[in-house]
């Protein structure tokens, strides 16, 4: 093995389990670490270090398109995004960065190559950005599950209102109905709930929720009930109206996927299918045709 392979290979490794601890989920070495109450020296190691990265994370966010983009992920997530949580986010992207730094700088010391220092600079890089990453696929699995469960939650949330609940209770109906099928909407219309029943209010509240899920159906359905409730029309014939725009959208897509289904099964079976049923249908032919001119 090339000396210049095992620091980047051990350096790999550090980058990923240092990584696996940014995961919102919780992860096999967060609960092994509470078990052994490693987490706690963890933090406390942490807190050390934050107070020494604090005016290198203060220059890092103070320009307003990186604070924007931080907050915009953390508020999308579902999770607290004031100034404290963004300078906390990227309290710990520098931490975790500083980790696999040094990490390398010492492998540097002791097998001195440029290959090592050009992967190291990419990790480096990847370590950074990893924690913008996951967020994005966590943002992008709730939307695409948000959209997928929607269209029923709505019509839910139609038949409550129709059988004589508020708009309020049924919003909180749908939110408890749905926490063992999807938690996306259950969380979402949970937090619509909490919001209006704490006082803000429920125009508000739904924009805030279009803007934390970021989809085409939750804008449509929040601009029909502000707009019901501004007009003073019948919010129970506006949601049926609805629902059957989202069932209609709701054909439409699962049509869409039928039709580009036969499109994407082309490569595979290009690539797999008929080089085996080539071999099938010419193989008793070549081996005829060996044996004549053997003969």
């Amino acid at each position: 093995m090339p000396p210049e392979i095992l620091p980047i290979i051990i350096g790999l490794w550090v980058a990923w389990i240092i990584n696996i601890f940014y995961d919102p989920n919780d992860s096999f070495l967060r609960k092994r670490l509470r078990k052994t109450g490693g987490k706690s020296k963890v933090k406390s190691l942490y807190n050390n270090f934050a107070e020494f990265l604090k005016p290198f994370s203060i220059k890092n966010i103070s320009n307003k398109v990186s604070r924007k983009k931080i907050h915009e992920l953390l508020y999308s997530y579902g999770v607290a995004s004031s100034d404290d949580d963004i300078l906390e986010f990227e309290n710990k992207r520098l931490f975790k960065l500083l980790i696999v730094v040094v990490f390398f700088a010492a492998m540097l010391f002791l097998f001195p190559s440029t290959t090592t220092a050009a992967i190291a600079i990419l990790i480096c890089y990847i370590t950074y950005k990893y924690p913008e990453y996951i967020i994005l696929k966590h943002i992008k699995k709730k939307q695409k599950e948000f959209i997928r469960y929607f269209p029923d939650a709505v019509d839910l949330l139609s038949v409550c209102v129709e059988a004589g609940l508020g708009v309020d209770g049924a919003i909180e109906r749908v939110a408890n109905e749905f926490s063992g099928l999807s938690m996306a909407v259950s969380s979402e219309f949970g937090r619509l709930s909490k919001d209006v029943m704490s006082g803000l209010p429920r125009e508000e509240a739904l924009k805030n929720m279009a803007k934390r899920v970021n989809t085409t159906d939750l804008q449509s359905f929040t601009a029909m009930l502000v707009q019901s409730e501004k007009m003073g029309t019948s919010i129970a014939q506006s949601l049926r109206v609805y629902c059957d725009t989202l069932r209609t959208r709701k054909k439409q897509r699962i049509e869409e996927l039928v039709q580009s289904a036969s499109a994407k099964m082309t490569i595979p079976m290009i690539l797999f299918l008929l080089p085996a049923l080539f071999i099938v249908i010419l193989y008793p032919a070549v081996i005829k045709i060996m044996e004549n001119m053997a003969g």
